[in-house]
C-alpha cells in the first residue's frame, strides 16, 4: 500500500486562482513582485470571513463589517502555517474584540491588530464573504464531517436553522458554512475555529482533485469579484510553482480567560507555541509521546508496520475516519509525525494525548 501524498488547500486554490486572477481586472496597479531574498516565496498575511449585516429581522442585507473568523496564514515556499484567532479576543488597539477591527478601521486596522495579538508581522490581507466560502466548498464536492451528537441552533431573527443530526454528514457549502458558524457548545468559539480546521483540510483535499479545477476556478472567479484584499497579481501567481506537495498546519492562538466574555492574549503560552508552531522543522527523530493510530483494520497494519520501523510502538484504535489528518497539541510532536504521513497538522483546542494519527479510506484513493 502506499499513501497518496496529501496536498493543501492552498495549492489547488492558488492553481485555480492564477487562472482567476489572470483575467483583466480594469485599471489595477500591478505592485513589484514580493519576494524575500532566498529560493522560497514567503508571505505572512491575514484571511479572514465577513459575517452578514440584518436590515430587518430575516433581511440580509449583504456581507457584514465584522470579522468573526480570523486566521493568521504564513506561507513560505511548500509550507502553509495557519493560526486561528479566537473572535472574543480583546484588542488594545481596537478597544474591544478583535473581530470589529474591520468595522472601525477597515483591513489595515485588522491588520494591525493581528500583528498586536500574535508579535507577528502582516503584510498583505484577504477578506471573504459567506457566499463565497460556500461556493468553494461546493466547488469541491462539499465536505464531510462526523457528529458526535446532533448539532441544533435557531436564530429565527438572523433566519439561521441549524439542525444536523449525529453521525456521519456529507455537506454542501451552505451546510458547511453553517456548520463551521455553531458555537453552542462546550467549547464554544473554540470548538468553531476547530470545526474550521477541519474543513479547511478538508477542501484542500479534495482541491488537489484535478477534476474539480474548472468548477474551483469558476467559484474563485465569483469569490474574486467580492474579496477585499491587496494581494496583487505577481505575488499570488508567484506562488504557482511551489504549490504541489505544499504542507499545512492549522491551530489556534494561546488564550486565557479576560474580563467578562472577554479573552486575553496567553503571553507566556504564546511564544512557545508559535516558535514551535512557526519557527522549528520537524524533529529528526521520533518524539518521546504516545502515538494512536485511529483507522479501519488494515489501515492500521499498515501504519503500525511503518511506525515499527521508525521505532515507535503506537496504541491501535478501530474507527470509523471521515479524512486522514494528525492531531497533536504539541506542535513539534506533531510536525514530525505530520511530515512522516505526509497529512495535515491540526492542532485542535481540545485535549489530545500525544499524537493521534486518524487514517481513513482517503489514504487509498
Amino acid at each position: 500500500m502506499r499513501l497518496r501524498p496529501s496536498l493543501l488547500l492552498l495549492s489547488a486554490s492558488l492553481f485555480a486562482l492564477g487562472g482567476v486572477l489572470s483575467l483583466p481586472r480594469g485599471e489595477e496597479e500591478v505592485r513589484p513582485r514580493f519576494q524575500r531574498e532566498g529560493g522560497l516565496p514567503e508571505m505572512a498575511l491575514v484571511v479572514a470571513g465577513r459575517d452578514i449585516d440584518y436590515c430587518a429581522p430575516r433581511t440580509p442585507c449583504g456581507p457584514g463589517s465584522r470579522t468573526d473568523t480570523i486566521l493568521y496564514v504564513r506561507l513560505r515556499g511548500q509550507e502553509a502555517r495557519v493560526l486561528a484567532i479566537p473572535r472574543d479576543l480583546y484588542s488594545p488597539l481596537v478597544g474591544g474584540r478583535i473581530n470589529a477591527a474591520y468595522a472601525r478601521g477597515g483591513a489595515e486596522l485588522l491588520k494591525r491588530a493581528v500583528e498586536e495579538a500574535t508579535g507577528l508581522v502582516v503584510e498583505r490581507h484577504a477578506v471573504i464573504t459567506l457566499e463565497s466560502a460556500a461556493r468553494v466548498v461546493d466547488a469541491v464536492g462539499g465536505v464531510e464531517v462526523y457528529l458526535d451528537r446532533p448539532m441544533r441552533y435557531t436564530d429565527r431573527a438572523a433566519g439561521l436553522y441549524i439542525n444536523f443530526p449525529a453521525g456521519r454528514l456529507h455537506l454542501s457549502g451552505e451546510e458547511a458554512v453553517k456548520y463551521m458558524r455553531f458555537r453552542h457548545d462546550l467549547l464554544g468559539d473554540y470548538a468553531r475555529l476547530d470545526r474550521i480546521k477541519g474543513v479547511l483540510a478538508q477542501v484542500a483535499q479534495r482541491a488537489q482533485d484535478p477534476r474539480t479545477w474548472p468548477a474551483l476556478a469558476s467559484a474563485l472567479r465569483a469569490a474574486w469579484q467580492e474579496l477585499d484584499t491587496d494581494l496583487s497579481l505577481e505575488e499570488a501567481l508567484g506562488y504557482l510553482p511551489a504549490v504541489r506537495g505544499v504542507r499545512l498546519s492549522l491551530a489556534t492562538l494561546p488564550t486565557r480567560e479576560g474580563p467578562g466574555s472577554l479573552l486575553s492574549p496567553d503571553e507566556a503560552a504564546r511564544g512557545r507555541f508559535l516558535a514551535a508552531f512557526l519557527g522549528l522543522s520537524p524533529p529528526l527523530s521520533p518524539p518521546e509521546v504516545p502515538v494512536r493510530l485511529r483507522g479501519e483494520g488494515e489501515l492500521l497494519l499498515w501504519a503500525r508496520a511503518f511506525l515499527l520501523q521508525e521505532g515507535v510502538e503506537p496504541l491501535l484504535e478501530e474507527a470509523e475516519v471521515v479524512r486522514s489528518a494528525v492531531y497533536a497539541q504539541d506542535p513539534r510532536a506533531g510536525a514530525y509525525y505530520a511530515d512522516l504521513f505526509h497529512l495535515p497538522l491540526l492542532a485542535p483546542h481540545r485535549p489530545v494525548a500525544g499524537v493521534v494519527v486518524e487514517l481513513g479510506r482517503d489514504l487509498l484513493q
